[in-house]
């Protein structure tokens, strides 16, 4: 990694008489990220910031956070013994026969976001209807009077106060923020989370009951136990026999796919900005599923954008996240996305016995070789196949999906009701309960400089 990062930075850093003039970005999945900073730290304690491999930024790309983040709500939501319970993930990829939907997340991220985007457009549909108090499909949707004589600014208007509407009940439950609960933990210093950190002065931990210090707070905990008999017991959360099992399942997994919508629906708009702000929303769910990779990830994410940065190179990091290849509004892909995309055209086309020239040439090759492609069909005029083979109707599915939730009143809280499968999480507010160790965790890896964002040993 050393050597490559040498090497990168002869090639691309920018330099004026032997001195780097600004680092640039260099982007990956949360591994790259990680090594690139051990590589950084390895250097340290060379005599200029191009021998200590200053000249890049690591930072953590899109379509590995979207990865990732499906792969924790999938760690909640999904699971195979859930098969003979209406409603939940599992039972609709049975009966829409998805079978394509296999294994892990990250050897089959698309048929799974089909599954989970085909389920939030159904349980939309059913929002939408349960609005207006209707329980068949069928019906008609009571438009205003005079609904023909609105100008389209006018009927968008009509259905966004609707959808606000249904946003405020079903996702932030008439709270004003849904990361209200995560807020109260890390402001209040006297919070039982922050035990362990509020003391923290000087990079040195003081004894909540004498005035000794210590380095490092493992030590401060060894200390507090001996000495002065002192246990932190959590309590153990409360189970309600009463609860709604399904209602909080359904509930939790709409707020779980809205996000991720959100940060997808970010990069197509090449929308850096709410990217970068998802992070925040992603952290306490990567706790909640022990992502400990991405929880470090979306830390460093939030604070280079949040004052680590100078404000010129926050707002490249920020701005600069996405690729359009195809031209046109909303056909952006995350930077990482494209790169996957041509190491896997590229390894193609590097099949079977090949020596590092024919290698060099291929990849030479390969970019006049996709130009070719994507204009052959316009030089021969010729059109697409059509009937090649028979594809599922998505909207077939969504209704297929939006009438089982009709017909369990998912919507309506019953209590009492509960699932079969006791392995699904059932918590409608995840974000009350995710903060376990958080703050430790916030404390021990925010950064301070832009590179080397090695954990604090002391924490």
């Amino acid at each position: 990694m050393i050597q490559l990062l040498k090497l990168l930075t002869e090639r691309y850093v920018p330099c004026k008489d032997g001195k780097m003039v600004e680092p640039v970005f260099l982007g990956g999945d949360r591994l790259t990220d990680e090594r690139v900073q051990s590589a950084q730290n390895a250097m340290r304690t060379a005599e200029t910031d191009l021998e200590r491999l200053e000249g890049f930024i690591s930072k953590t790309e899109d379509f590995h956070r979207l990865m990732n983040f499906l792969e924790a709500i999938h760690k909640l939501t999904f699971n195979t013994g859930s098969g003979n319970d209406e409603g939940t993930v599992f039972y609709f990829r049975t009966i829409l026969n998805m079978r394509n939907v296999k294994g892990e997340v990250k050897n089959s991220y698309r048929p799974y976001k089909l599954l989970y985007y085909t389920i939030l457009d159904g349980l939309c549909l059913v929002m939408f209807y349960h609005h207006f108090r209707i329980n068949d499909l069928e019906e008609n949707i009571p438009l205003p009077d005079n609904f023909s004589d609105f100008t389209d600014q006018e009927k968008i208007l009509w259905l966004n106060n609707i959808s606000r509407e249904i946003l405020q009940t079903f996702f932030f439950e008439n709270s004003p923020d849904i990361l209200s609960s995560v807020r109260e933990v890390l402001e209040d210093p006297d919070h039982p989370e922050n035990y362990w950190t509020s003391t923290i002065q000087n990079n040195r931990s003081k004894c909540h009951f004498c005035d000794k210090t210590y380095a490092r707070i493992g030590s401060l905990k060894a200390h507090e136990a001996k000495v002065h008999n002192s246990k932190m017991d959590r309590a153990k959360p409360q189970t309600q026999k009463s609860k709604d099992e399904l209602f909080n399942y359904i509930l939790m997994l709409f707020k779980l796919v809205m996000l991720h919508k959100n940060l997808d629906s970010a990069v197509d708009m090449g929308d850096g900005e709410r990217s970068i702000r998802s992070a925040k929303y992603e952290l306490p769910i990567y706790n909640k599923t022990n992502k400990i990779k991405y929880v470090i990830g979306s830390i460093h994410l939030t604070a280079l954008t949040s004052g680590v940065l100078p404000h010129d190179q926050s707002e490249r990091l920020v701005a600069n996240r996405f690729v359009n290849v195809q031209g046109g509004k909303n056909n952006n892909i995350a930077c990482d996305e494209y790169i996957e995309m041509m190491n896997r055209d590229s390894k193609n086309m590097c099949r079977g016995n090949q020596t590092k020239s024919s290698i060099i040439r291929h990849s030479k090759e390969y970019p006049i070789l996709m130009k070719f492609m994507k204009q052959f069909d316009t030089m021969n005029a010729s059109r697409k196949r059509k009937g090649f083979h028979h594809l599922p109707s998505y909207q077939e599915d969504v209704k297929k999906v939006a009438k089982v939730l009709i017909s369990k009143g998912v919507l309506t809280e019953t209590p009492g009701r509960q699932l079969k499968c006791r392995s699904l999480c059932t918590e409608r507010d995840l974000y009350s309960t995710s903060m376990t160790g958080l703050s430790t965790m916030i404390h021990r890896h925010k950064p301070t400089i832009p590179v080397r964002r090695l954990r604090s040993s002391h924490v």
